[in-house]
């Protein structure tokens, strides 16, 4: 069993699933593995700070450094330690909204 590490909100970048593994990326550059699903901690996460923008990821919007269009009613951003991170067709129009853009 492993260590529970507690969390500040203000850390996380972004928050991203590989099937059943769920890896949460922090500022201290650190990725957490979490027993939670994706959509568990969507659901606890504040709505104003946090978005899904595809199934398998949940970012911070104030880690959020660029966001690229592209041709094909999608997004990419580019978080705060440097990862790319893409907001899926599915999710376009809530991120538009979300951002206001």
């Amino acid at each position: 069993m492993g260590d529970r590490v507690r969390l500040l909100v203000k850390d996380i970048i972004f928050i991203e699933s590989y099937g059943h593994e769920v890896i949460i990326h922090t500022s201290d550059n650190i990725a957490y593995q979490s027993t939670e699903r994706l959509y568990q901690l969507s659901a606890t996460l504040d709505n104003e700070e946090f978005l899904r923008v595809s199934n398998c990821a949940i970012i911070s919007k104030s880690h959020v450094k660029k966001i690229k269009p592209t041709l094909s009613m999608k997004f990419v951003l580019t978080m705060s330690d440097g990862s790319l991170v893409d907001v899926t067709r599915s999710y376009y129009n809530i991120f538009k909204e979300f951002f206001r853009i």
